[in-house]
């Protein structure tokens, strides 16, 4: 038996435009800026140098800020300057290993509210509400954001959706 020792505390995303992503994020799902935009240039400093070990020579600079959701989820955004990135025509190339999407707690179980407020900041609906258990009313929504990261919308909190074991009593 495994014992856990990991938690989540946040996931990294790259986007074209980092001041646009910053207040969306926090405009329209209630992220908290923690800190940033921050700026990091290789061979600057230890920070620097371990951004040149993750990322190989030539990355040049970039800047990126934590922010976090009310539950103290961390959200880390990279806009990257030597090779800009640019928004693709469909950005979910779900075939690819790596980043998939990002799920939120709805806030009053309304994954339909949710995905309506990012639509309505720029976003895209990809699923509209599905019924993944009516008998309990859990229900999922996946959206992206404006530059194309997916977002997952849970009625309720992830385990008690999918841990198969009954809750103890």
């Amino acid at each position: 038996m495994a014992t856990q020792q990991f938690t989540a505390p946040h996931i990294g995303l790259t986007v074209p435009d980092l001041d646009a992503a910053i207040d969306w994020y926090i405009s329209v799902l209630g992220f908290r800026l923690l800190t940033g935009p921050l700026t990091v240039s290789e061979h600057d400093n230890p920070l620097g140098k371990a951004a040149q070990a993750i990322y190989g020579e030539g990355y040049g600079h970039f800047r990126f800020a934590h922010l976090a959701t009310p539950d103290n989820v961390g959200l880390e955004l990279f806009q990257f300057q030597a090779t800009p990135s640019q928004p693709k025509e469909n950005p979910f190339e779900f075939w690819l290993s790596g980043y998939n999407h990002m799920g939120l707690t709805a806030p009053d179980a309304n994954v339909t509210e949710a995905v309506a407020r990012v639509v309505a900041a720029g976003g895209k609906d990809r699923s509209g509400t599905l019924k993944i258990n009516p008998d309990k009313g859990y229900q999922i929504a996946y959206c992206q954001d404006p530059w194309g990261s997916i977002i997952e919308f849970c009625s309720h909190p992830y385990v008690k959706m999918w841990d198969a074991k009954p809750a103890a009593e």
